[in-house]
């Protein structure tokens, strides 16, 4: 089961501005309010990475385990309505949740990288965000 991350931004009037931008219905604009959240998100990256631990294969380690494969598979997915940082998929990496949540039968601890990262850059997050979102608006206004 997927935990929700205790480090979120809030921002004042962000329903309302996501009513208005379905509302008229603008592709562009869309793309652009996108692109903003993507943007913001994106900053996170290198501290996810540099946070995320570094594998070494032992002796015990399963033939599927390849270190490094969970820093490369940490990615930002962005829609209009905000931006989620993942990592690990089902196919490449399927230890990424039992690392980041930690995994009791097996004696995996957990190690909220992700979390850390996110504690560590809220700030310039919701800078990136607040600039990026309020250039947005400003070119639709204009044009």
């Amino acid at each position: 089961m997927a935990q929700r991350s205790a480090y979120t931004i809030e921002v004042e009037g962000l329903r309302e501005f996501q009513r208005g931008v379905r509302t008229l219905k603008n592709k562009e604009l869309n793309k652009a309010v996108r692109a903003a959240n993507k943007a913001s998100g994106e900053v996170l990256l290198p501290q996810a990475v540099h946070e995320s631990p570094d594998g070494k294969r032992d002796a015990k380690s399963s033939k599927a385990y390849r270190p490094g494969r969970l820093d490369k598979s940490i990615k930002v997915v962005a829609s209009a309505k905000g931006a989620v940082i993942k990592a690990g998929s089902a196919s490449r990496v399927p230890y990424a949740a039992a690392i980041h949540f930690g995994y009791r039968k097996r004696n995996i601890r957990a190690n909220r990288f992700l979390f850390r990262a996110m504690a560590r850059k809220s700030a310039q997050v919701a800078a990136t965000y607040e600039r990026r979102i309020d250039a947005v608006v400003r070119d639709f206004l204009e044009s």
